[in-house]
């Protein structure tokens, strides 16, 4: 999968956001989820503005590349917050690497 800067930046809110700075992916997109499962201990996040945020659930997010589909995994669903991140921690954990240049942000598997 590939990720690369918005064109038409109206509409950020459709955009993920590749963030070296957060533990775990997140959205506050209830409807992307296939599934959503309840935590079994209801936990928090805090952005970067100091603030925290509680979290509903937790599940995979399909994602859609150049016709292929795959899933983000284990992705929060915090519906306070306005970005979707994905954490590079937590793509290198899932044996993928990201590879970035001036343009764009390939998230690949290994391999």
């Amino acid at each position: 999968m590939s990720a690369s800067g918005p064109t038409n930046t109206s509409n950020l809110e459709d955009v993920w956001f590749i963030d070296y700075g957060t533990s775990t992916h997140m959205t506050s997109h209830e409807e992307w989820f296939c599934v959503l499962r309840t935590l079994d201990q209801p936990g928090c996040v805090e952005t970067g503005d100091d603030t925290t945020h509680p979290i509903w659930h937790v599940d995979h997010v399909p994602f859609e590349n150049e016709g292929n589909q795959t899933y983000i995994k284990y992705v929060l669903h915090v519906p306070n917050i306005t970005e979707n991140l994905i954490s590079i921690d937590q793509i290198v954990e899932q044996g993928m690497q990201v590879r970035l240049n001036h343009r764009r942000c390939f998230i690949e598997k290994e391999g």
